[in-house]
């Protein structure tokens, strides 16, 4: 479990009880110290089913195309390093430029992350689906996760797929205002999604209860703040988790799918003559997941080469090896700065820090050139 004193599991609360990670410091030494009642949800009308489209790459300046593009943008990992508002804005001025009513499909493999993200992400997703469907798929929405899918009109589980457990752990004093406040705001955004307010608590707090009935004739679901009723989803043992069969049978998720084709038969996106697969979610995803792996790669190896590369040379020859693998590490902060400062635990401050010994180092070079120079 993530502390959520910065993040939510992991993700919790508004800016007012933010708190910053623990920031690993850099010493001037040569290593470095390492989320009203709802309204009724009518999604919109099914296509007819027909042969999936082939996939394209998306097409720049075109405004009305014949077909409505499909894209999927793959969200995996960390929230505030792999689930991000960017990569969901990047993929927005792609969609946009095919005009309103695209279908805008968000794939979340998450067990949650930083609380200030989650904000953004809440901001942008209200904003997209004001103007294309917005439809989450979920593998695994774990707390941040579970946030982020609630925004989305339209939920489908994979078979396996877990969504919930909004928990926190908090470093101040006024944890049950905190918590309160979070009940709040995911009772919020499920309301947002057209889902039942009392839902959302049940996430957050393990002592929230919530039941259901289920009318046999019509499928209405009617949900309690207890444990009375015929169908149980949250005691007070612990907080709610949605399987894919709670998930479809309470009404809470639009139903299950395994693959892309069973999406988007589900979703009736599965005719190729009225509906095209675009690419640009998938490259932007890949695009971004790529730099987190190198720099989750790279950099430790840079740290340890920077104590190492030219000691055995000494003087000039070590500094300017150190100066080279400084400098690639501070390139990488500026590339990817989440997974440094979340996954790798190198704060800003230690960039600053390295920035200035860089600084240090050219002026020691020049003082032992200029001796050197002068005997």
């Amino acid at each position: 479990m993530i502390d959520t004193t910065t993040t939510m599991k992991h993700m919790t609360r508004r800016p007012l009880f933010y708190a910053t990670l623990l920031l690993a410091v850099l010493s001037t030494s040569p290593a470095l110290a390492q989320k009203a009642a709802p309204a009724a949800k009518t999604p919109p009308a099914k296509a007819p089913s027909g042969k999936a489209g082939a996939t394209t790459a998306s097409q720049e300046g075109v405004t009305a195309p014949t077909k409505k593009q499909v894209f999927i943008l793959p969200l995996d990992g960390m929230v505030g390093v792999g689930l991000r508002h960017d990569e969901m804005e990047e993929m927005e001025k792609v969609a946009d430029k095919f005009g309103p009513g695209q279908i805008f499909i968000i794939r979340i493999n998450s067990n949650g992350g930083l609380v200030i993200e989650g904000d953004k992400i809440a901001t942008t997703l209200s904003r997209i689906k004001n103007k294309h469907r917005l439809v989450a798929w979920i593998e695994k929405a774990i707390s941040g996760g579970a946030f982020t899918a609630l925004y989305a009109d339209e939920i489908y589980f994979m078979p396996e797929a877990a969504l919930g457990s909004i928990t926190m752990l908090s470093g101040r004093t006024e944890v049950t205002a905190v918590r309160e406040d979070w009940k709040s705001r995911v009772a919020e955004a499920c309301a947002s999604g057209g889902r039942d307010p009392l839902i959302g608590p049940a996430m957050v707090h393990s002592e929230v209860e919530l039941s259901y009935d289920k009318d046999p004739k019509t499928g209405k679901v009617t949900f309690y703040p207890d444990v009375k009723h015929a169908f149980v989803l949250s005691t007070r043992t612990e907080n709610l988790d949605f399987s894919a069969t709670s998930a479809e049978h309470s009404g809470f998720s639009e139903g299950t799918a395994a693959t892309e084709a069973d999406l988007f038969r589900e979703l009736g996106v599965d005719d190729s003559s009225r509906f095209e697969v675009n690419d640009a979610g998938r490259k932007i995803a890949t695009k971004w997941q790529k730099l987190i792996k190198g720099a989750n790669e790279e950099v430790p190896l840079l740290l340890r080469k920077r104590d190492i590369e030219g000691s055995s040379e000494g003087g000039i020859a070590f500094l300017q090896a150190r100066i080279r693998n400084t400098q690639k590490i501070v390139d990488w902060f500026k590339k990817c700065p989440p997974a440094m400062m979340y996954e790798l635990n190198i704060p800003e401050r230690a960039i600053d820090q390295m920035e200035q010994e860089i600084k240090e180092m050219r002026k020691q070079i020049k003082e032992m050139q200029s001796a050197g120079s002068a005997q």
